[in-house]
């Protein structure tokens, strides 16, 4: 059997010079012609390599005496073929037997009137990322990525309710009872595939998607920058003409039958590759944590897959790829189906399983390394594994001084732990067990490392500092003139324990004495917080908007009013790469690095707002002692990560991949509808509003935890 393949041409010299080179070099036993139709290019470079090319006679060239459009253009070719035809866009490229794939599936199923590959870029038959246009996989060639389609979906078809035209079959027969493209109502393209696959399965006709085969699609070289104007204006007609489209289109993406195939692609993708792989958990709050997870997945991108298991909405876990946004998502509920998430987790080829949090991890992952045998590390990033209140803060949001295990007890009281452990001892004797069965226990701050070692005098940690911090600039002092303000910046999102109330208090004493003081807190607070004129809150900002938005309000001073002792702040890293003047609470890792940087404070955590309103007064006139003259320089995790962190040998190998029915049979567990977030959402605006602000302050932070812990079903 012969099929024809037709490309129509228009622009993108390189695209075009690219996509035919790579057909003509693809090998294939079935026969074919390759017809090139000129669309009359205004690029004179393309329309000569196009007419050398057919003079060499490596295939027939047609050429329209005007533009009449991709539609037209494409009715010519066929109209000229006998044969079935593969409608090709001038921006793809193809791999080996990929026509002999297509036939293959042809001749298998007699009703097929369409078929359609896989692709980067080809909405619903896109992966990784179902319906978005997607680079290919970083580390993965071509002929790679369609070895792997062929042999995880070997002549695997799928039903989809429209072809889509960057690589298009069509049956012969299908297009002599369907007829040619329709050019009145679809002109220079966009709509006239799917307009044809609607008419084709009124007549009987199946549009399926070739599971086994990959075709590369750069995508819009054609249309330039108004194909989404085409769009817009072809959806409208198509349906007018076919008004059930719309229905089957949007039910096909809500059952996503592709799913089970792009995951076996994705898992065989990871068994292949020779990067070691890596299973972070962590929890699903964000923060530093979730920057620094990302910082480390960045800097091993040429070493290691990274993927991420998680407490997703409804109770369930969700493991998916770090490093690449779409590639795996399954949802387990432990501990029903730990089984699978161990054979998952072998399949995927895991090295390492790197813990980052346990706050809402299912009981189950704590065992996950052990049973595997694979190696296991841990870092830290807050005080959860010897504090319930995270932050080592009491009931009234400050530090509670660490004064020893009556404290503890009496701080917990009778309230319900997580999980298993109902008591203080027994909570630190679960976090024993967890960081001794750790190959590594890192921590970003020597002051981190001296309080876990209080709580647990035989841990051996890493000290190393996170990956973020780059250039450090000098700091320079600048004082306000007597006709300006003290410009004093407080900066991200501020709990109870971060200080939102101790700004407010100090902002308001302030205001009382009439102090030439301002205060501006770049990111927003808990709660809205009152001040007059002395307090401004810019609200949530984008981090790489910071260092202008500093710049344009030019603070003499940045103040960190933390509660609690700190692991490590990136805010504070974010004012050292400006050079600007810091003051501190001298509790944690902040006070640590700020202790010999020049220009840079720390007072008692316990003063109070009168205190630390005459300090700033004091400040301002330059009646201040000024510290850390000695010389000064941040160390960098950089050569620890880099060069470190995966040194150690992977101890499984990887396994074949099991039973798809094994693997799969999660992909209906869904998270709930978001309800949770709804209410959680609609509780952090209330307690925002400043008429509710006063009844958030009287309701105690630990409740205000709890309910959102139990909303998140965390525990």
């Amino acid at each position: 059997m012969t099929v024809d393949i037709i490309i129509p041409v228009y622009c993108g010299y390189a695209e075009t010079k690219s996509c035919i080179e790579s057909v003509l070099k693809s090998k294939n036993k079935s026969k074919y012609k390759l017809t090139i139709i000129n669309d009359f290019s205004p690029d004179f470079e393309l329309t000569k390599w196009l007419r050398c090319g057919a003079q060499s006679g490596l295939f027939k060239l047609l050429e329209n005496e005007e533009n009449i459009g991709f539609v037209g253009t494409v009715n010519r070719g066929m109209s000229l073929s006998r044969n079935d035809v593969i409608l090709l866009n001038s921006d793809t490229e193809v791999a080996d037997f990929w026509i002999d794939k297509i036939n293959n599936a042809a001749e298998k199923n007699k009703d097929i009137g369409t078929i359609t590959p896989f692709s980067n870029n080809a909405t619903i038959c896109s992966y990784p990322r179902f319906c978005e246009d997607n680079p290919l996989p970083v580390g993965v060639s071509l002929a790679e990525i369609d070895d792997i389609f062929h042999d995880a979906n070997r002549n695997t078809v799928i039903d989809i309710p429209t072809a889509v035209g960057f690589c298009m079959y069509i049956r012969r027969a299908c297009l002599e009872s369907v007829g040619l493209f329709d050019v009145e109502n679809f002109g220079k393209g966009y709509g006239e595939e799917n307009d044809f696959s609607c008419r084709a399965a009124k007549t009987g006709w199946r549009n399926v998607l070739l599971c086994d085969t990959f075709v590369w699609h750069k995508g819009n070289v054609s249309f330039g920058d108004s194909h989404n104007e085409k769009k817009t204006k072809a959806l409208k007609v198509l349906q007018k003409l076919h008004p059930e489209y719309s229905q089957l289109v949007h039910k096909h993406i809500q059952e996503d039958p592709a799913r089970e195939m792009r995951l076996r692609v994705d898992f065989l993708r990871f068994q292949r590759s020779k990067h070691k792989k890596i299973l972070f958990v962590v929890h699903a709050l964000g923060g530093g944590t979730e920057q620094h997870c990302m910082e480390l997945v960045s800097a091993i991108a040429n070493k290691a897959h990274v993927f991420k298991i998680y407490p997703a909405i409804g109770g369930l876990t969700c493991l998916e790829s770090y490093s690449e946004t779409g590639a795996i998502q399954l949802y387990f509920d432990l501990p029903v189906d730990y089984v699978i998430l161990k054979q998952v987790v072998r399949a995927l080829g895991i090295d390492l399983i790197h813990f980052h949090h346990t706050l809402g991890v299912a009981e189950a992952i704590l065992s996950l390394a052990k049973d595997l045998n694979l190696a296991q590390y841990f870092t830290i990033h807050d005080y959860h594994l010897v504090c319930p209140q995270i932050t080592l803060t009491g009931e009234d949001n400050r530090y509670c001084g660490e004064e020893g295990i009556a404290q503890c007890k009496t701080c917990v009281g009778g309230k319900t732990l997580e999980r298993s452990a109902q008591t203080i001892e027994s909570w630190r004797e679960r976090a024993n067990h967890i960081l001794v069965s750790s190959h590594r226990v890192i921590v970003p701050d020597k002051d981190v490392s001296a309080r876990y070692n209080r709580y647990f005098p035989h841990l051996k940690t890493i000290t190393t500092p996170h990956l973020e911090r780059a250039s450090i600039k000098d700091v320079h002092l600048v004082l306000p003139s007597k006709d300006e303000s003290l410009r004093i910046a407080v900066i991200g999102a501020l709990s109870p324990v971060k200080g939102a109330d101790l700004l407010e208090a100090v902002s308001l004493d302030c205001a009382k004495n009439n102090m030439s003081v301002k205060f501006k807190l770049f990111g927003y607070a808990y709660r809205h917080l009152s001040g007059g004129d002395h307090l401004e809150v810019s609200g949530k900002y984008a981090t790489d908007d910071l260092p202008r938005m500093l710049e344009q309000w030019k603070p003499h001073l940045v103040w960190f009013p933390a509660q609690w002792p700190e692991t490590y702040s990136y805010t504070l890293s974010q004012c050292m790469h400006l050079g600007l003047p810091v003051v501190a609470t001298n509790l944690g890792a902040i006070a640590r690095r700020l202790s010999t940087r020049p220009y840079s404070w720390v007072l008692p955590w316990q003063t109070t707002p009168s205190e630390w309103m005459h300090w700033f007064a004091s400040f301002a006139i330059g009646n201040i002692a000024k510290p850390g003259l000695q010389p000064f320089s941040e160390e960098s995790g950089l050569d620890f990560y880099r060069t470190n962190y995966l040194d150690r040998e992977a101890l499984i190998c990887s396994q074949p991949i099991p039973s798809i029915d094994v693997l799969y049979n999660t992909r209906n567990k869904k998270p709930a509808n978001g309800w949770r977030n709804k209410i959680i959402h609609a509780l952090f605006y209330l307690r925002s509003l400043p008429i509710l602000s006063w009844l958030a302050r009287r309701i105690p932070m630990h409740l205000q935890r709890r309910l959102k812990q139990r909303l998140l079903n965390k525990f």
